[in-house]
This record gives C-alpha cells, structure tokens and sequence, in this order.
C-alpha cells in the first residue's frame, strides 16, 4: 500500500511540476527579414502577402494579406535576435458597402500599443482613400487584389474623417 501512495505523490508531483514550467515557444532569428520569413510561413503564407512594413516608435510592424483579411504582426527585437510576434485576429470586411473601416490597437510583444486605421474598399471605382485628422491630409493606398487599406496614426479614430475618392473626382 505504501509503494501505491508513493507512486501516486511522486506522479503528482512530476504532473504538477510538468504544469508549472512555462515553455517559450518564442522563435528567435538572427535578422529581421528571417523573423518575417518565418513568421508569414507559420501564418501559412509567404512574403508576396505582405502590404507594407513600417516603424513606428522604434517597433516594426508589418501588414499583410490573408484570405483577403488584414493581418499586423511586429517583429521583437532583442539579445536573443529577432521573432514574429501576433496578438490578434485577422481583420476581415464584408457587406454591402462601398467601403467599411475600422480601428484598433494592435499590441506589440513589448507592450506599445499602435493605433490602426483598416478598411476594404468593395467599390472598385474607389481609387483611393483620403485620411484627415491626423495632422497632414494623406491619400492611402488601397491594394489592387485585396482592396485592403490602413494607416497608423496618432489621432483618436473619432476624429479621423475617412473619405473614398473615385476616379474622374
């Protein structure tokens, strides 16, 4: 009976001890485009689906396209390299609308939030998208297969004005 409870504390107790230990699944790289190279293919796409790569506060923060969703990952740096890093779930847009947006936070692994501005353009005649509120007056690029857009910015998206320019306008 003794050896049956022993066996049972020491089992608990390499399970508990098994639970208890953090694993970090973190994949270190040694340059910023082998994080990124790496990252899109654990997202299940390569670098033709990437948008943009931009820096903001020092962060990298990269856009790209997924099943005709927008995608923000960042790339953290550290003593260890460079990994992937994505907090949140892809940005879809459907309807019937000629265009849709939304806003968000996207969080980087370090904790700096970037404020994004995301929308589809359903409407093929709209060429473009101007963005005002955020200081200077800027025209986004919507993305010819996707018809995805977004920005960064540092306005509260109350106060951004989002307004679609067709051709011949």
């Amino acid at each position: 009976m003794r050896k049956i409870v022993y066996l049972i504390v020491v089992s608990c107790l390499i399970a508990l001890t098994g639970c208890s230990q953090e694993e970090d699944a973190t994949q270190w790289y040694d340059t910023k485009e082998k994080a990124i190279h790496y990252g899109l293919k654990q997202e299940g796409t390569n670098e033709t689906a990437i948008l943009s790569i931009e820096d903001f506060k020092g962060e990298t923060v990269v856009f790209y396209e997924f099943e005709r969703a927008l995608g923000v990952a960042s790339i953290t740096e550290s003593e260890e390299g460079f990994s992937w890093y994505r907090n949140r779930a892809y940005s879809g847009f459907e309807g019937d609308s000629p265009y849709s947006t939304v806003g968000f936070e996207f969080e980087t692994e370090t904790g700096l939030n970037v404020p994004i501005l995301a929308g589809k353009a359903s409407d093929i005649s709209i060429e473009k998208i101007q963005l005002k509120g955020d200081g200077l007056e800027r025209d986004l690029r919507i993305f010819d297969t996707s018809r995805l857009f977004f920005s960064i910015h540092e306005a509260p998206f109350s106060l951004l004005e989002v307004i679609p320019i067709k051709a011949n306008e």
